[in-house]
């Protein structure tokens, strides 16, 4: 028996594992999608031993299509035919993102922060949307400091934050987003709506309240971006049939 994780290529004592046999064909058809040349060593296996949660990433269809995506802008940007990656990880494991903040990098527990005194504890979101990613790493971008550029090494290699249960202070959050002295100010206005629609998501998730007004919404972040029609457009996009959005009749 190997004694690494394909996928990830961390010992398999790290975590814990499970042998995959009837299962064999599903990470065979993953690795044909992520294109990443696993299927090889996968097919003349009768069972592989990986770590549980490595597999449920792998084989989960919203790291397969985020995995594509990731590897589009490489490979368009090459005029050259490399030759394939005999390994490929699928992440960079190091950073443990359910039980991490993303930005500052120290433990985010709810537990914990209900313990502190109600003035100091701090609120913690989980990543809910895809577009969470691309939007901070487009900041991150723009910035040179020792922060932005950690976040970048975090979640560069993270294809889904979402799958990886992802977590973050939101005072982290606030203040990453801040501009600062030095750092390009400003951002695209669809990064930017990306962002506040993701603290909207986060605020109705964390209510135990079930109707919300509009202008309530708009005062979570402060974007002058952001109407009634992109909220109302976006809420829908989200929750489908599960939210009715009524209007108000004026009197």
């Amino acid at each position: 028996m190997s004694e690494v994780c394909f996928i990830c290529d961390k010992p398999l004592k790290e975590s814990e594992v499970v042998v995959v046999d009837r299962g064999m064909k599903t990470l065979i058809d993953a690795s044909v999608e992520r294109n990443d040349n696993f299927f090889e060593y996968l097919k003349d296996k009768q069972s592989v031993t990986v770590h549980v949660q490595c597999r449920k990433m792998y084989t989960r269809k919203s790291s397969i299509v985020a995995a594509k995506r990731q590897r589009e802008p490489e490979e368009g940007s090459t005029s050259t035919i490399s030759p394939p990656h005999t390994r490929a990880r699928v992440s960079e494991p190091d950073f443990n993102f359910n039980k991490c903040c993303l930005f500052c990098g120290d433990e985010a527990n709810e537990e914990a922060e209900k313990k502190k005194a109600q003035n100091v504890r701090r609120k913690i979101y989980n990543v809910s949307t895809l577009e969470f990613k691309d939007s901070i790493l487009k900041v991150a971008r723009t910035r040179s400091g020792d922060v932005a550029k950690a976040v970048i090494a975090r979640i560069g290699y993270e294809f889904d934050l979402i799958a990886a249960e992802a977590k973050y202070h939101n005072n982290c959050y606030i203040i990453f987003l801040r501009p600062t002295t030095g750092y390009k100010v400003g951002r695209p206005e669809d990064d930017s709506v990306n962002l506040a629609m993701e603290e909207i998501f986060q605020y109705i998730k964390n209510n135990d309240d079930c109707q919300f007004s509009l202008q309530e919404l708009k005062d979570i972040d402060k974007n002058p971006t952001i109407d009634n029609k992109t909220i109302k457009r976006r809420l829908k996009l989200k929750y489908g049939d599960k939210i009715i959005i009524t209007e108000k009749k004026e009197a």
